[in-house]
């Protein structure tokens, strides 16, 4: 059957809809529900509720993979070991091992203050254990970790005192960074799962928002005869 103008204007006058509108979708778009929103708004912020979601993910991903990272490279056995490579070096070469030894402390705990204010960003049930089990690291930890001038604030942040840090031995150091200490393989082992997390709700979030963008230019698609 042939759809007429007539026919058209006889619908649209039986469910209220203005004769004079180009088309559904432009109804849809210019007049408001009981929300003030039409039903594309919903549709575009659902749009970018998944995007930014997304976003926020990858940022988390980011930074805990930093953390892993750095917390494994203070863990590092053999010739990759930090400490190994100070015991078995002499004058600059020596102090540059060391140097770089501060420097990978000091990166660790940045990446830890990162992971945990991107885990706030993103409070699911989930992150919040996540954020929990790596301040009971630094708990379980906290005598060892003051000796070497790491403190943890209110916020859960970690914070350095530098001098002390080179005031300690490097024996002391490996004692809380090193292979054989809990601290850095529990930052790890959690990182490692944030990231892993992380991970799984990009690719849901992008699935979510190709889903929700799909199902507009379906609908779009499907008032487009009223044009």
């Amino acid at each position: 059957m042939r759809i007429t103008t007539h026919m058209l204007n006889e619908t649209a006058r039986k469910t209220g809809i203005p004769i004079n509108q180009n088309n559904l979708l432009s109804y849809l778009n210019n007049s408001e529900g009981t929300s003030g929103s039409t039903l594309l708004d919903a549709l575009n912020k659902n749009n970018k509720v998944s995007t930014e979601s997304a976003e926020n993910y990858k940022k988390l991903e980011s930074a805990a993979d930093k953390l892993k990272d750095s917390a494994d490279k203070l863990a590092a056995e053999g010739d990759k070991s930090l400490f190994e490579k100070i015991r078995q070096s002499e004058g600059e070469e020596k102090e540059k091992n060391t140097e770089e030894l501060y420097a990978s402390v000091n990166q660790l705990l940045d990446h830890y203050n990162s992971t945990l204010t991107e885990l706030r960003k993103n409070a699911s049930p989930m992150n919040i254990y996540y954020s929990q089990s790596m301040q009971e690291a630094v708990a379980e930890n906290s005598e060892a970790l003051e000796k070497l001038g790491i403190t943890m604030g209110k916020d859960g942040k970690l914070s350095i005192d530098n001098e002390k840090l080179k005031s300690a031995s490097v024996d002391d150091i490996e004692k809380v960074f090193g292979k054989s200490g809990s601290f850095t393989s529990k930052i790890s082992f959690v990182a490692g799962r944030v990231s892993d997390n992380a991970q799984a709700n990009v690719e849901s979030s992008s699935s979510q928002y190709s889903s929700k963008g799909s199902l507009q230019s379906q609908i779009a698609s499907k008032f487009d005869f009223w044009s």
